[in-house]
């Protein structure tokens, strides 16, 4: 058993505890207040670690990353579809090398362990930066090794692509058939409490119907994610059936001849064939109106924020202040590097709390904390400081005259931190 003592403690759940001390027996938290309690309660613990002008909070959750476009940089975009050309064509090159190279083995090597190493960098820049959980979507479950071994809780969602129904199905059928081995390996070795992976579709505008109810059935209760009203052409599309994702499609042969427009909003569209629920993340939820932010405050979905990637991308900004009253659980991700400088959620919070000048800097924080935790479903174990949560818990240095008004001034202007162990 530990006792770590800090000037300031921020609980999340709580109110902030000044010459504060946490006790930590193995990973667990056992109890945590004022430094005189403490003290009072735990007098045989020997192993005692003062970090006198430290902060301590529990750590950032990510929850929405794509760690497999890592080795993905666009420096510059029109508008959103400008981007998507950009990253398909970059995203081909990336997985399928062609040519008379790509038939070179040590070539195919080399790429392949420049990529990985690309993903290991930002991995190391997510933990540096003191995310403990993170979830995030693949296309293609090459990263599934490698993110068992992070010193982070991972949600995967195995995203599928595809708006022609039949090829959907038979992309389901082999997708499940990887997802159901990996969580009998995950339930084996009982490691559901740190990883986790599920079936997730891409979007309303590039997934069929019939594969998102495939999607929600095989999930069950586990979480999943979808991008969701991202850019108002979707909404177009989703409405009308025409503008820039049919012509997309068509040009893609991916557009089904017989799908026959639903005429709502994409959140309606998903209310309608019951795939919104509380398991649902909902990445961007950008271009919505108040009938959509109804929905989905009474379906308890999770609405993830990116606004770093919605401004470089052009798409607006996401009403997170009305997501916040209508009681809807707001998190942060810093999508891919596709459409971000970088995966550190301490430079996504100080553009954030720029971007949200109408959300507090105590919401700010829960929101890049336990609200991404209870999106992910990581909740009931880290995202706060309380008695029997992991000790997933990170510390900032700090001025010996921070004043208790001063603290999130000061979490926002910092960009690296320290992982309590």
């Amino acid at each position: 058993m530990k006792i770590f003592y800090a000037k300031y403690i921020l609980p999340i759940a709580s109110e902030i505890i000044e010459d504060g001390a946490i006790v930590v027996d193995g990973n667990k938290i056992v109890d945590f207040g004022n430094r005189e309690e403490i003290n009072s309660k735990f007098k045989d613990v020997e192993r005692k670690f003062d970090l006198k002008n430290a902060l301590i909070m529990p750590g950032f959750v990510n929850a929405h990353t794509h760690l497999e476009l890592s080795g993905i940089k666009i420096k510059e975009v029109k508008d959103f579809k400008d981007w998507l050309y950009q990253v398909v064509e970059k995203r081909r090159k990336l997985f399928n090398v062609e040519g008379v190279f790509g038939k070179i083995k040590l070539v195919k090597t080399l790429l392949e362990k420049r990529w990985k190493g690309e993903v290991e960098k930002r991995i190391g820049e997510m933990v540096n930066s003191g995310t403990v959980a993170v979830g995030d979507v693949s296309n293609t479950g090459r990263l599934i090794t490698m993110l068992l071994r992070v010193p982070m809780k991972v949600q995967i969602f195995i995203e599928l692509i595809s708006f022609v129904e039949e090829r959907g199905i038979e992309f389901f059928n082999t997708i499940k058939e990887l997802v159901g081995n990996v969580n009998k390996v995950v339930e084996r070795h009982n490691l559901q409490r740190e990883f986790r992976i599920s079936l997730a579709p891409h979007a309303p505008y590039s997934v069929s119907e019939a594969l998102f109810k495939l999607i929600k059935n095989f999930n069950g209760t586990s979480k999943t994610s979808v991008h969701l009203a991202e850019v108002i052409d979707e909404v177009e599309f989703i409405k009308n059936g025409t503008g820039f994702f049919r012509t997309f499609l068509i040009q893609r042969n991916g557009f089904d001849y017989s799908w026959n427009p639903p005429g709502v909003s994409p959140v309606k569209y998903l209310d309608r064939i019951n795939f919104l629920d509380e398991n649902t993340l909902a990445v961007h939820c950008v271009n919505v109106d108040d009938e959509d932010i109804e929905i989905l405050s009474e379906r308890n979905v999770s609405v993830c924020t990116c606004p770093r990637s919605n401004f470089f991308l052009k798409v607006g900004k996401a009403p997170v202040r009305k997501f916040l009253d209508h009681g809807i659980n707001v998190c942060m991700g810093t999508d891919s590097m596709a459409s971000n400088r970088d995966l550190n959620i301490l430079n996504e919070l100080k553009f954030a709390r720029e971007f949200y000048e109408n959300v507090s800097d105590e919401e700010l924080l829960k929101i890049a904390t336990l609200n991404g935790a209870k999106a992910l479903g990581f909740d009931n174990i880290c995202g706060s400081i309380e008695r029997g949560k992991d000790s997933d818990l990170i510390y900032f240095i700090i001025p010996s005259d921070l004043k208790k008004s001063e603290i999130y001034k000061f979490i926002f202007r910092s960009n690296m931190c320290s992982r309590l162990r």
